[in-house]
């Protein structure tokens, strides 16, 4: 009986010791995709707007790439790392003319309170997610609907007038909706039987929660639609 207990208490401890290193993979990609960014905007603040638009593009097929690539471990390995490291960038780049906006419209001060308020919001709920012992898989769904919601508001309010009211309510919800996204990817990182294979897309994952959750925090400091 004590044979038995041992062995499932070493593999027990294995695993969490896998966990603890495949997390660690993940926040260093994490880190480094928000570096990437970083130099991403600094460049894209520089760029002429004509490149806008295809940067856009490219920063779609990128997204829907990973997807897909995503899809195979055996690919996702190989293919994963350039194509989170490429999106990384890429959306640093049609960040940066954002970013230089707010700045010359003297709303400097409101890029740092969103960016200090998304790493704190992010690096608080990436510890409880981590460590929640529930299971948050149930949310799954109810997620991907609310983003799904999210982007069709979002969308016609590129065409039509939202009033400062809606657009507020759609920023704290945007706000909301990633901040369960951050407690969710931990919580599934725990939870799930995740591989190495996985570290690339999972890092994705949290880089988006990030850049999102930082966005509409963005919206709702400024005020902007």
């Amino acid at each position: 009986m004590n044979e038995i207990n041992q062995t499932s208490e070493r593999v027990n401890t294995e695993k969490r010791t896998e966990k603890q290193i495949i997390m660690q993979k993940v926040l260093n990609w994490f880190v480094f995709s928000l570096l990437l960014a970083s130099i991403g905007a600094a460049i894209g603040s520089k760029l002429s707007p004509e490149l806008y638009l295809p940067l856009v593009v490219l920063e779609v097929a990128l997204l829907i790439t990973a997807m897909v690539v995503r899809r195979s471990k055996t690919v996702n390995k190989v293919v994963g790392y350039p194509v989170v490291l490429a999106f990384a960038f890429v959306t640093g780049l049609t960040l940066g003319p954002t970013l230089t906006y707010y700045f010359g419209a003297g709303q400097g001060a409101a890029v740092l309170m969103a960016f200090v308020t998304a790493t704190v919001t992010f690096t608080t709920l990436a510890f409880i997610g981590a460590k929640m012992k529930k299971d948050l898989s149930f949310l799954s769904s109810a997620l991907f609907a609310a983003v799904i919601i999210l982007i069709i508001f979002s969308f016609v309010g590129v065409f039509l007038p939202l009033g400062s009211m809606l657009s507020t309510i759609i920023s704290a919800g945007g706000t909301i909706i990633f901040s369960l996204y951050i407690l969710y990817d931990f919580n599934q990182i725990m939870k799930r039987d995740v591989e190495l294979a996985d570290v690339p897309m999972l890092a994705m994952n949290l880089y988006l929660d990030f850049l999102n959750l930082f966005l509409f925090l963005l919206r709702l400091f400024t005020g902007r639609d």
